[in-house]
């Protein structure tokens, strides 16, 4: 398999990141590759999609059962990248004791001897990351089981439905079609009713595809002093048509006992 060989390079909060050399951009915002992620996709992402579950289940009495009701939570990464995003969300699945598929796409893959620089290869996990196999599911543990594809989005075909994507492609002036009405339409079709998309990306036009394809779409603050990020949920009921347009409080604590860059810029 051909991989490429980004440069490193190492943001403000002292994290590494890469750069693509056919791209030109970098994987992570450089106010912080790690916080960026932690931020996007764990808080906002993985944690808010738990909290949800969780609330569901008070709702119906089944608190005590607690939110591996579901065997497995369900996500889909757009872009492995150097496997920061995977990484971190392994870790939080070891942590809680939650079950996790993880399914991530990516069409140029980075060269091991790349990633083994990175700082986070002090820890084993992260390197298994990069050495597991492409395109076949592989269980790295009790709690997480990867599945890495070697495929552009716009190829790739779906055996299974997810609880939660990461949309992490480059930015939309890098990849506009990635971020297109089309993409979006697929991905709320392979989304489980009540799972959610997070992006770092909030531009106009994002949000307006995003809606078109069906998604509740709400504004957040962005990460490290960035102006929003966005999420989107794919209803499980009616939705009222006031969420379409009003952004949310940014506080969104996370229960521990639960199992400015302009818009669309890193």
């Amino acid at each position: 398999m051909e991989t490429i060989e980004p440069q490193i390079e190492t943001t403000e909060d002292g994290s590494p990141t890469l750069r693509h050399p056919l791209l030109h951009d970098t994987y992570h915002s450089l106010r912080g590759a790690e916080g960026e992620s932690r931020y996007i996709f764990i808080e906002q992402g993985l944690h808010e999609w738990v909290n949800r579950k969780r609330r569901a289940l008070e709702e119906r009495g089944n608190a005590e059962i607690g939110v591996q009701t579901s065997p497995v939570i369900r996500i889909l990464e757009m872009g492995f990248g150097s496997g920061l995003n995977a990484w971190l969300t392994w870790q939080e699945a070891r942590k809680e004791g939650w079950h996790l598929y993880y399914e991530t796409l990516e069409r140029y893959p980075v060269a091991e001897t790349v990633a083994a620089q990175l700082a986070y290869a002090a820890d084993p996990r992260f390197m298994a990351l990069h050495r597991a196999p492409w395109d076949v599911e592989v269980p790295l543990d009790a709690h997480f089981t990867l599945k890495k594809r070697h495929c552009s989005l716009e190829d790739c075909t779906f055996e299974t439905t997810f609880d939660l994507v990461y949309f992490d492609a480059f930015a939309p002036d890098t990849q506009p079609e990635l971020w297109s009405f089309e993409v979006f339409s697929r991905l709320y079709d392979h989304l489980n009713d009540g799972g959610i998309l997070v992006t770092y990306s909030a531009k106009g036009v994002v949000k307006e595809h995003l809606r078109q394809a069906g998604f509740v779409v709400k504004r957040l603050p962005g990460a490290l002093g960035k102006r929003h990020m966005v999420r989107a949920e794919k209803p499980a009921n009616q939705v009222d048509s006031e969420n379409l347009v009003n952004p949310v409080n940014s506080t969104n604590p996370v229960n521990p006992l639960t199992v400015a860059a302009c818009d669309g810029e890193k």
